[in-house]
């Protein structure tokens, strides 16, 4: 298998980027304390009642039950609850236990494929923040989020979603299959920061957009590309928020 690896000093311009547990089960019913909390979690995790309700399978109407108490889930439908948030089905079940949240993070830039520009980061007075996966072990200052601008992978990240990275840096392994973080660089000296699905065809390295839009097409990581003199991997994908 194919994989990127990229270890080196520098510092921040045009050519950088800003640098679940096993499910557990319980032959009772639940109890309703874990609901209370459900409302924050689900916030603190960037969904709103529709969203959740879409990853659920149910209405939005449900998820506003749950979180009022007015209806329990069907216990079946408490691990998929979990699994979505990001705890564990016994933490969900534990009215004192806390729900693990993870580091809060910055939006340090956008990813937004086809937009030229000088740098990829924008000026720390202006980052946004959010909460990162509990479980990611690389160091804070590896870790970062970028919202997503544009439709060059809309049917996975439509455009204003947040997706966490963790950098090369911190010893990311960019493998195939994995979504990266793309910087390219023009003749002019200009950037462009893009994410992409990283992909291996007969031996060799593709970038492929997942998008509804046809004009986004697949290019290799090392191949010719017109004016650009330079793609390089900076960045791994490892999660993504939908802020309300």
């Amino acid at each position: 298998m194919l994989m990127v690896r990229q270890y080196t000093e520098t510092v921040y311009d045009c050519n950088t980027i800003l640098a679940i547990p096993p499910r557990s089960s319980r032959e009772q019913n639940m109890p309703m304390g874990y609901l209370d909390r459900l409302a924050d979690l689900r916030t603190r995790r960037g969904f709103t009642q529709e969203q959740l309700a879409e990853k659920m399978d149910v209405a939005q109407a449900t998820v506003q039950r749950w979180e009022s108490g007015k209806r329990e889930p069907k216990f079946e439908q408490l691990h998929a609850l979990a699994d979505i948030l990001g705890v564990t089905a016994g933490e969900l079940l534990e009215g004192d236990t806390a729900a693990p949240v993870g580091p809060r993070l910055y939006v340090k830039g956008e990813v937004a494929a086809g937009v030229w520009r000088q740098a990829v980061e924008q000026p720390a007075d202006e980052w946004e923040t959010f909460y990162g996966r509990a479980d990611v072990t690389a160091d804070i200052e590896h870790r970062f989020g970028l919202r997503v601008v544009g439709d060059s992978m809309d049917q996975i990240y439509p455009p204003g979603t947040i997706v966490e990275c963790v950098s090369l840096f911190g010893r990311a392994e960019a493998a195939p299959g994995k979504r990266v973080v793309v910087i390219r660089t023009n003749d002019l000296g200009m950037c462009e920061a893009t994410v992409k699905e990283l992909v291996e065809r007969e031996g060799e390295l593709w970038l492929v957009p997942r998008s509804n839009n046809p004009a986004h097409a697949p290019f290799k990581l090392n191949g010719p590309d017109g004016d650009i003199v330079e793609t390089r991997i900076a960045a791994v994908v490892v999660a993504s928020v939908r802020p309300e």
